[in-house]
């Protein structure tokens, strides 16, 4: 089942992803402007050990979420991507909730802070805020809180590839626990219209959490390919999985991105 609905969605060209796509701590180009618009169809069918309430998180979800990068100067880039979901969950009463809307938006300022060759190190603050849906809403779209997340980048260049790691701190509105996160990615270019990615997305909560949630880990492996179609265009697809957790749901997800280049000439 997930497999045939991963490739209905991979046969749709105007359903394509940006979560989670490839940032990494080399800045935007100044002038330039990078759209990587689409969606993400996931799903899980069972939970990690240690689930508040003891059931398995059972949920599918499309994702449309573009993000949108500028470069300022030499050495800042700002981007902004919103999000629209259609989710739909299990509830305790042995039916299922549906809900769709506009869900969060992140707003982001990264700024090189040094670099010595292939060799490049980044900060970066971020402010998550939903979107003016009701965080009442069964299943509900977000936590209707902001969070603000501190991250700082590390990138290093080498023939044919780049490695990337990111270490942040997220404060949580609301009663969630803040959160730790790992991101790290590998990136070999075999040629040059084809990029092949190695991700891995980690978040470990920090704090004592609020009445109804518990303490959460969250490891997640993704693998994809970026086809550079024209100078300025390139196709993503790929395939992500929950591979460890704690009240966390095992999610799996498909992923499909166009990324578009402008003013780069």
């Amino acid at each position: 089942m997930f497999l045939r609905k991963c490739l209905t969605l991979l046969s749709l060209p105007l359903l394509v992803s940006a979560m989670p796509a490839f940032a990494g701590a080399w800045p935007q180009a100044a002038g330039t402007m990078e759209v990587i618009a689409g969606a993400t169809y996931s799903e899980s069918d069972s939970g990690f050990d240690g689930r508040v309430g003891g059931t398995d998180p059972k949920f599918r979800k499309l994702e449309v979420a573009p993000l949108i990068s500028w470069g300022v100067g030499s050495d800042t880039t700002i981007s902004f991507q919103p999000s629209w979901q259609r989710l739909k969950a299990d509830n305790a009463a042995g039916g299922s909730d549906k809900g769709s809307g506009l869900a969060d938006a992140e707003f982001a300022v990264r700024r090189t802070i040094w670099q010595d060759g292939t060799d490049i190190v980044a900060l970066q603050p971020l402010l998550r805020v939903p979107l003016g849906y009701d965080k009442g809403d069964q299943p509900p779209l977000g936590s209707g809180k902001v969070d603000a997340e501190m991250r700082a980048l590390y990138g290093h260049g080498f023939n044919r590839g780049f490695i990337d790691a990111q270490f942040a701190y997220r404060t949580r509105g609301g009663p969630a626990a803040d959160e730790l996160r790992l991101d790290l990615t590998a990136g070999y270019r075999p040629d040059n219209d084809w990029l092949l990615l190695v991700q891995s997305f980690n978040a470990v909560s920090v704090g004592t959490p609020g009445a109804g949630y518990g303490d959460v880990r969250r490891y997640k492996l993704q693998l994809s390919a970026v086809r550079k179609l024209t100078d300025d265009v390139s196709l993503q697809f790929g395939l992500s999985k929950a591979i460890g957790g704690r009240n966390a749901g095992g999610e799996r997800m498909a992923l499909l991105a166009l990324w578009w280049n402008f003013g780069g000439r």
